[in-house]
């Protein structure tokens, strides 16, 4: 593996596995594995990889990647449908059910489709609630947490 793809591939592996805040974490953690790398550089690399900023549950923002086949763009885009459109999301079983302001459930759920997250078998949208099925309760559960994030609850 090439010094580029390595360095990638161990910023995305830090990235899944650890809440990073900053360049200068991040930079720290490569560090650990032996891995150095300039400011401008590890730019270069989260813009490469699509990272993006995630709020945390407890307040303040940690770096994120993607989910595998969905474009940064995409992942953008739920991130703020979300913030400026969902109500409410709550789980029912294998279900979970998302309320949105009137008229905004099927771009919204357009957005949460084009994710192509596993968990989910399919969806529903009305005017302004969109139903979303997994194939298992914590599956669900794991969903609606994803969301819940995303959306900075």
């Amino acid at each position: 593996m090439k010094g580029k793809e390595l360095r990638q591939s161990r910023i995305r592996e830090l990235l899944q596995d650890s809440d990073l805040e900053t360049h200068e974490m991040l930079a720290a953690a490569l560090r650990r594995r032996g891995i150095e790398v300039s400011q401008s550089t590890l730019s270069k690399d989260l813009r490469e990889l699509g990272v993006v900023r995630l709020p945390r549950p407890e307040g303040g923002f940690r770096y994120g990647v993607p989910e595998a086949g969905a474009a940064p763009r995409d992942l953008h885009l739920l991130e703020r449908e979300l913030c400026d459109y969902q109500v409410q999301a709550v789980r029912a079983r294998n279900l979970v059910v998302v309320k949105t302001l009137a008229g905004h459930a099927q771009s919204l759920c357009a957005a949460i489709d084009r994710m192509d997250w596993g968990e989910i078998v399919g969806t529903l949208a009305g005017e302004d609630t969109i139903l979303i099925i997994a194939p298992t309760d914590q599956e669900a559960e794991g969903l609606l947490k994803r969301l819940r994030q995303l959306s900075g609850d």
